[in-house]
């Protein structure tokens, strides 16, 4: 990841002055040191092990056998990988293939590359013809079939997708492959569970196995770096898809990775590596994407809601709504949540309208899972609630009771004279909220309590088991807390934005855990962030953090971010932004994590 005074939109004067040069990419790309290994995935012929001795079929495997290397002709034996069929008619080959046809030799054509290709991975233009299929161990290859290729040594073999075949004017056969990328090839985002401890371990079991991501990275390689067959098939990016339920193939792919961006993307065209021209069957394409499965997902509208976590005085949340509306969308904070009471009160000024909590996310996140059971059970059609008429009185022994206030001093002392227990009536519910408001150690759902003949300033924090006998009670306060939207259930949220503390990763704080960060409690709400993101489903997810958060600890933090988003299915995009190049008269860094459901489809590539 670009570091604050190392990026690579930005070039140094004479002077040392770093002058940020114009991009149409809103922001920066990311060095090699944050992407897998292999994320680079050079062609296998320019690999260190691709050698005599290092063949991609062993000698025990095939006895003698042909290696075609990039550069030097040998003496052929009996070969076990070669192209067969006809050739393909020139005029056809080069209306398919024009590029193999110039005059001149040219570098792999990828846009802005330079950071993650090596200069010998050329593309081979002293071409002699094209073929159709080929064969290899006695397995017949067409175009678009998927084949494990050749690995580095001691790695597991890549998997790609056979897009030419072609012989050169020195007879060597090669194919052309794009190239599939498992997640831990992408940014190591399966390679870290043991230093993250339990819960990144859980996490990163979570990634299927099968799941694969087609990149546009492709590259020429000799024939017999084919390994054998392998079957890829192609399904739609929800969260509702269960693909262990599924069978009769090797791999799936549903995103696409663009390894320059570090972006993980919904796939719009699955031909990129085969010619306008054919007309073959794409045989890697298996089921066909249906988006609408995503849970919760709800159409394009011209009225948003969005969740600010985090939110500090909403300074993220004001500007995002701004910039919606020149957009022509009407985004509204309707929540926002803050553990600094000051910070919630000069928010509640701005946005008399949102619904701001002030408890900490831990809190906020279990108060949500218990706010929908209640959903579930009282607002869903033909709900019966409790099914019996309930009371609304309560009987309190004393102050003394574990899930009594200090408010209750007064209740108690008016009724002094009255045998106990003594039995209050609940006029009704007026906040909810999930901890331990009495102090008692016991942390769980509470409803604030006005009590029937006490005023406001003697209401009461009660535990949703001490309300038993007032099912009445909290129906309606949920039926009308559903109404106004006091708390948002998955599929309401439209929009989350937020940006988890920074001081125990920003390297300003000297004394941050370098070792563990996630023993700060600070550095675990990134994880609490992506566990509330799970949980409510938005359409749109927009992460902010200081570019410490790709230094600290290899960068293991801004990694685990952006694995839990591709978990879940949705499109994400990790990348820097400087504020110089907006107009600020400063060159802040800030490191930006999007998500988007599969089918907002092209705007996290534009």
């Amino acid at each position: 990841m670009a570091m604050a005074n190392e990026n690579a939109n930005a070039n140094a004067n004479a002077n040392g002055t770093l002058t940020p040069t114009p991009t149409p990419t809103p922001t920066l790309p990311l060095p090699v040191p944050f992407h897998s290994d292999l994320a680079t995935r050079r062609s296998p012929r320019l690999c260190s092990n691709s050698d005599s001795n290092s063949n991609s079929h062993s000698e025990q495997e095939l006895g003698s056998h042909c290696h075609a290397k990039s550069k030097h002709k040998h003496k052929k034996t009996k070969c076990v990988s070669f192209l067969i069929g006809d050739p393909i008619p020139d005029d056809e080959a080069r209306r398919r293939w024009p590029y193999r046809y110039h005059n001149k030799r040219q570098k792999n054509g990828r846009g802005n590359s330079n950071l993650l290709y090596d200069d010998e991975d050329e593309l081979i233009l002293d071409v002699k013809c094209h073929y159709s299929q080929a064969e290899i161990l006695k397995c017949v290859f067409d175009l678009g079939d998927c084949a494990y290729v050749q690995g580095e040594k001691g790695k597991k073999n890549f998997v790609g997708r056979i897009i030419e075949f072609f012989k050169t004017m020195d007879d060597e056969d090669y194919f052309r492959v794009q190239w599939f990328y498992r997640a831990e090839d992408t940014v190591r985002i399966e390679s870290f569970s043991n230093w993250f401890g339990l819960v990144i371990e859980d996490e990163a079991k979570s990634h299927d196995k099968k799941r694969l991501f087609i990149s546009d990275i492709m590259n020429d390689n000799p024939l017999d770096c084919i390994v054998s067959k392998v079957k890829v098939i192609r399904l739609p990016a929800t969260v509702d898809l269960k693909p262990k339920s599924l069978s009769g193939f090797d791999f799936y792919y549903d995103m696409k990775y663009f390894v320059d961006y570090t972006t993980f993307s919904t796939i719009i065209d699955d031909t990129v590596g085969l010619s306008s021209a054919d007309s073959m069957k794409n045989k890697a394409s298996g089921l066909r994407p249906n988006f609408q499965d995503f849970s919760g997902h709800k159409t394009h509208k011209s009225n948003m809601a969005l969740l600010d976590l985090y939110s500090g005085c909403g300074g993220m949340s004001t500007g995002l709504c701004l910039g919606a509306r020149l957009a022509g969308v009407n985004l509204v904070t309707r929540w926002a949540l803050d553990i600094n009471r000051s910070a919630c009160e000069s928010l509640r000024l701005n946005h008399p309208e949102a619904q701001i909590r002030n408890e900490p996310a831990e809190d906020f996140l279990n108060l949500l899972r218990e706010w929908n059971k209640l959903c579930n059970r009282y607002v869903k059609p033909n709900a019966g609630g409790s099914g019996t008429k309930s009371s609304p009185r309560i009987q309190r022994r004393s102050c003394s009771q574990p899930h009594s206030s200090k408010n209750m001093n007064s209740l108690n002392s008016r009724d002094k004279g009255k045998n106990s227990p003594v039995e209050y009536e609940v006029a009704k519910l007026v906040d909810i909220c999930y901890g331990d408001p009495n102090d008692t150690g016991k942390r769980g759902l509470h409803f604030q309590v006005r009590w029937a003949g006490y005023s406001s300033s003697e209401d009461t924090w009660e535990p949703i088991e001490g309300l038993r006998n007032c099912q009445e009670r909290v129906q309606d306060f949920v039926l009308k807390g559903h109404r106004v939207g006091i708390l948002p259930c998955p599929g309401d949220v439209d929009v989350i934005c937020g940006g988890p503390p920074c001081q125990g990763i920003s390297g300003y704080n000297r004394h941050r855990n370098v070792d563990n960060p996630l023993d700060d409690e600070r550095n675990r709400q990134i994880v609490v962030f992506m566990d509330i993101v799970q949980f409510l489903k938005p359409t749109y997810v927009l992460m902010e953090n200081v570019v410490d958060i790709l230094r600290l600890a290899t960068g293991h933090l801004g990694k685990y971010a952006i694995s839990r988003l591709v978990q879940l299915k949705y499109q994400s995009r990790l990348g820097i932004m400087a504020a110089g190049c907006y107009g600020l008269p400063q060159f802040r860094l800030r490191v930006f994590l999007w998500g988007a459901h599969p089918d907002e489809a092209s705007w996290i590539v534009q």
